[in-house]
């Protein structure tokens, strides 16, 4: 499953001075996937509380993440931005990823009971990630999601426990990560792997295009 919702932005007239790139996210995750794309970036996280998902928020997860992206865009710190633009452009890419199941939004899990209560509630069923990115010049914005369908297999409460006691689901949406320890609960997934990872890599480097900044530029810095 996958879907995609950009909001494009007009054309722009590039500075001829290489723009710099802020990733807007504390995910370590998040910084080695972008690392993989070739792209130099220094890494700014927002410090403002994100906002919890409403009633309507939970039926509308993609709009959600999409949402939750702009928000950290837009609350980049000002200062670091006005450091690095030199003159040139500078581009904050934020993302946001969640777990959405039977209707509902699962975040990271507050404590090692909600992380055992989440793992025991995916276990043998289908979920799906969403991953909403923005990417912000100056006050315009190129926003879109990505959605990425997981079956879990069957585990033990046993090897649910011993799971959560590595302290890996504490900081994961869904309290699990793909990429780690937790690949033992994914059976097949439909969609983009790095999706679920945190950061859609394809549909990041498509709106690199949309705006103007393909990779292969980035490359050339």
């Amino acid at each position: 499953m996958q879907a995609t919702n950009y909001s494009l932005l007009p054309s722009i007239e590039i500075s001829p001075i290489a723009p710099t790139l802020i990733l807007a996210s504390a995910s370590p995750r998040r910084a080695d996937l972008l690392s993989t794309l070739g792209v130099p970036f220094i890494v700014a996280a927002s410090a403002v509380p994100e906002p919890r998902p409403t009633a309507a928020d939970e039926s509308q997860p993609a709009n959600f993440v999409e949402k939750l992206a702009r928000f950290k865009a837009e609350n980049c710190d000002a200062a670091v931005i006005a450091q690095h633009s030199h003159g040139g452009h500078v581009v904050v890419l934020a993302a946001d990823t969640i777990v959405w199941h039977e209707g509902g939004i699962l975040n990271k899990p507050e404590d090692k009971d909600e992380a055992r209560s989440m793992l025991r509630r995916l276990r043998g069923k289908t979920h799906t990630v969403y991953t909403g990115v923005c990417l912000r010049l100056g006050e315009q914005y190129c926003i879109g999601h990505e959605a990425t369908m997981v079956q879990f297999g069957q585990v033990s409460d046993y090897w649910i426990d011993a799971y959560v006691e590595t302290g890996e689901p504490s900081d994961k949406a869904g309290a699990y990560a793909a990429q780690g320890k937790g690949a033992v609960l994914v059976e097949r997934i439909a969609g983009d792997f790095w999706n679920v990872v945190g950061l859609p890599l394809w549909k990041l480097s498509r709106m690199f295009e949309q705006i103007g900044m393909p990779l292969e530029d980035w490359w050339q810095k």
